[in-house]
């Protein structure tokens, strides 16, 4: 899945909203909810070492993901590992070239639904 088609999916999300927050980085592109501003996916460069493949990087997808459905997806996808740079027990990596589309399609709107999902607590923190 290209870059074009990642926005494509988030735009068609209801009250979402892409947004680049880095200073001087037109690329890093962060998906969010307008309704919390909380994120729920990172469009990135991931440094090709963190796979095991030497120099330089590649963009890949940082999405929320449940913690025994991340072992799973681990288990059956070599494109999908341990959220870069994020908790590793909430988020994984994606690489949108080594994922089938509909997957990481189905990936995006899940991490979305888990984003919105979050209820107040008495403390008024947000919990999952």
């Amino acid at each position: 899945m290209d870059k074009e088609k990642i926005l494509e999916t988030v735009r068609d999300l209801p009250c979402a909203e892409t947004d680049y927050p880095f200073e001087e980085d037109f690329e890093t592109a962060v998906f969010r909810r307008k309704d919390s501003r909380k994120w729920f996916g990172v469009y990135l460069a991931v440094p090709k070492r963190y796979f095991g493949e030497g120099e330089g990087s590649e963009f890949c997808l940082n999405l929320k993901c449940p913690p025994d459905l991340s072992a799973i997806l681990q288990a059956n996808f070599a494109g999908i590992l341990p959220g870069w740079h994020m908790n590793k027990t909430h988020w994984i990596t994606v690489r949108p070239e080594r994922v089938p589309d509909g997957e990481t399609e189905k990936l995006i709107r899940l991490s979305y639904e888990i984003v919105g999902k979050a209820k107040k607590t008495g403390s008024g923190r947000k919990k999952l």
